[in-house]
């Protein structure tokens, strides 16, 4: 490796403002949309310590370490920021003899603290025993990296390997998880009538939504409720944007530039999908007909024998770790079910298997049904129909997820081990129970003009509750039905 290759990824070096031509800068200067996400003041630049940021393909990581460079080169020396991205790296060597080489060469210039972002670096098998070498030999102290990859699947069989070097000792949460922008965060930047309310009632503060939602599910709902209530036409509207692009940027713009999504933009997803289990040792057939079998279900539960004999896949083992494997990759939520006497989840049920953001379904669903078709054509005529209450379902999912990690952050989170369903012999069914500090509060999805009293039943044998209506919001009791569209902004 040549200093000269790291030069390359690295030309505010000889010129301050060459990352104003980096591609990915310029991506965001002339988007009709900007977002930065919230997940961004998480990361303390200032603290010695090794931030893990995984997610899913497209969601923007490459785009928001570029953004921190570019502000961090406003407050210190060129030379003491490093963006390295991992694609052709071929084994750990190369890695420690890159690191090595930068930090040799900045320490030489400087001895103030550097930044070292790490682009992808979950393709390099052990990368994790480069950084603890790296870490032994040269001190974590004044240094700050950011590794970032597209799957949490080496997380869990390496994070082990870095105890004490992580900056846990500084009481840092480590492992950070950027996904698509939340459709409260949506909301923010499209309309700023909204934004106002949101910013007055200090809902951006993810300390006060925490306290909201608890306030909520304790019967002081109106508090947070009614002052959004003038808006919930207009954040129907915007929910109905947000199930066909999901958040992500690239379709976010094209959508509200040009009122389509382009195939490209899909098909690029797509590829970078496939191209992750292939190199994680998937097989693309076998990928294809299980997320066909997760699409066929529409939201119906289902057993590993079912996929098996549905796509003449002949191991459960295989499906088991291909669920596994897309679930890390952030494709698929597994909701396990939960047993409501024992008040523990039933592991060996059936599952309840989503894909948890509305554009990576429409890519998959078009992938598996149909590729060389108008895939937003298909994407508008799926939400007009009478499916759209199953975007809805797994939205909220996906949502509900988010809020079981804000309000208890682990390093270790695990979707499926904090958001359940119910489903028992009695025909009683509640499409989630999310675990929240203790407590496990039922919410029942009702995307419906009406709600009945009826509706409350089955999460009656749980303190509180939820109803997620489409448009309703009403007490019964000790529980509440609230529009989907008001409620997702507490998450």
């Amino acid at each position: 490796m040549e200093f000269s290759d790291l030069s390359i990824q690295n030309p505010w070096w000889n010129d301050l403002n060459a990352i104003f031509n980096d591609s990915k800068i310029m991506d965001v200067e002339k988007s009709k949309i900007k977002w930065t996400p919230r997940m961004k003041k998480y990361l303390h630049l200032n603290n010695d310590v090794v931030y893990l940021l995984r997610g899913p393909r497209q969601v923007g990581k490459t785009t928001l370490c570029k953004i921190i460079v570019k502000e961090e080169l406003q407050k210190r020396k060129p030379c003491d920021i490093f963006y390295f991205t991992c694609d052709l790296v071929s084994s750990n060597n190369e890695l420690k003899e890159i690191i090595e080489l930068y930090l040799k060469w900045s320490l030489s210039q400087s001895k103030e603290k550097k930044i070292i972002i790490l682009d992808e670096i979950s393709r390099i098998k052990n990368w994790e025993l480069t950084i603890k070498y790296i870490n032994d030999v040269y001190s974590i102290s004044g240094k700050t990296y950011i590794l970032t990859g597209s799957s949490s699947w080496d997380l869990k069989h390496s994070i082990e390997r870095l105890p004490g070097r992580k900056g846990e000792l500084q009481g840092e949460q480590n492992h950070k998880i950027l996904l698509p922008m939340k459709f409260s965060e949506y909301v923010e930047i499209i309309d700023p009538n909204i934004n106002s309310k949101l910013i007055e009632m200090n809902l951006k503060n993810n300390e006060i939504r925490v306290e909201a939602f608890n306030e909520i599910i304790s019967g002081n709902s109106d508090k947070w409720i009614n002052p959004l209530l003038p808006y919930q036409e207009k954040l129907n509207v915007l929910l109905d944007e947000y199930l066909i692009h999901g958040g992500i940027m690239n379709a976010v713009n094209q959508y509200k530039e040009n009122t389509k999504i382009e195939n490209t933009v899909y098909e690029m997803y797509l590829q970078y999908l496939i191209g992750d289990m292939i190199k994680m040792g998937k097989n693309e057939i076998i990928t294809k007909k299980i997320l066909t079998s997760v699409i066929n279900h529409k939201g119906k539960l289902v057993g590993w024998e079912d996929i098996s004999k549905q796509m003449d896949i002949s191991s459960t083992i295989t499906i088991t770790e291909y669920v596994e494997m897309l679930s890390a990759l952030f494709v698929l939520n597994v909701y396990h079910a939960f047993d409501q006497n024992l008040k523990q989840p039933k592991y060996k049920a059936k599952k309840k298997i989503q894909i948890p953001n509305p554009f990576f379904f429409h890519a998959i669903k078009n992938y598996v049904e149909n590729p060389g078709a108008n895939y937003y054509a298909n994407t508008i005529n799926f939400v007009m129909s009478e499916n759209k209450s199953l975007l809805i379902e797994s939205l909220c999912g996906d949502h509900f997820s988010r809020m079981a990690y804000n309000h208890a952050p682990t390093d270790l989170y695990n979707q499926s081990e904090s958001v359940f369903y119910v489903k028992n012999s009695k025909g009683e069914s509640i499409d989630f129970i999310i675990k929240l500090n203790g407590k496990m509060v039922p919410v029942e999805v009702k995307y419906q003009n009406q709600i009945k009293k009826s509706d409350y039943n089955n999460i009656r044998k749980f303190k509180t509750g939820i109803i997620a209506s489409k448009n309703t919001y009403e007490h019964l009791d000790n529980y509440v039905s609230i529009p989907i569209s008001i409620l997702l902004l507490f998450v």
